[in-house]
């Protein structure tokens, strides 16, 4: 193996410095962290409430539209439906999935607790800030989705 120069050490630090994946990767272990410690006593993380969400939202949806409405590859959603779906959270009819009784209840629960959350992550940026970020990711993931 080669040895590696300081100046390849330099181009890696900075490249790690940089990288998007890296970057994104951090912020969402941050936010995702400040999220799950508020909906711990709804006995969520916030990724099971978002899915909770979105499918009450969308009112019996497939798992390939919720794969889509969510950016999600439909294995990770599939492993993740299952996990509510264990739980008697979710239930799947005629390759339609809707919130249970049970589902309807947790997220009911887990609501004010990620508004509050959300309430708190907007005041630590700002909301100018805030608004300004989800314009930038929007328009970062729309100039993604555009590419050929």
């Amino acid at each position: 193996m080669p040895d590696q120069t300081e100046a390849t050490i330099t181009r890696y630090r900075d490249a790690v410095l940089a990288c998007a994946v890296m970057n994104f990767r951090q912020m969402a272990r941050a936010v995702t962290a400040q999220y799950d410690a508020q909906l711990r006593p709804a006995g969520l993380r916030a990724t099971q409430l978002n899915l909770l969400m979105a499918i009450e939202s969308e009112a019996a949806t497939t798992v390939t539209d919720l794969a889509e409405i969510l950016a999600m590859d439909r294995t990770t959603l599939t492993r993740n439906l299952k996990l509510l779906r264990d739980r008697g959270l979710v239930e799947k009819k005629k390759k339609k999935i809707a919130l249970t009784a049970r589902g309807r209840r947790s997220a009911a629960a887990a609501l004010p607790l990620w508004e509050s959350a959300q309430q708190q992550f907007v005041k630590s940026l700002g909301r100018r800030r805030w608004a300004a970020l989800l314009d930038e990711l929007s328009a970062a993931r729309a100039s993604l989705d555009s590419r050929p």
